[in-house]
């Protein structure tokens, strides 16, 4: 699994299934990520955290 900004998500793809991981999780995260305020990087972080934690849930249930 990784995190990736959308600006990015297409590269990561394509560079995963390059080095044969086809399936791999990316978690999106909003860019331009920089110019956001402190308040929305937390917000950001919580709904990364969120989305890693359904799908390590997931995959444990497989």
């Amino acid at each position: 699994m990784t995190v990736c900004s959308k600006a990015f998500v297409a590269l990561g793809r394509a560079q995963s299934s390059a080095m044969g991981e086809r399936g791999l999780p990316i978690i999106e995260i909003p860019h331009p990520f920089g110019s956001r305020s402190r308040e929305e990087i937390v917000g950001i972080a919580h709904s990364c955290a969120e989305q890693i934690n359904a799908h390590l849930e997931q995959s444990q249930s497989l």
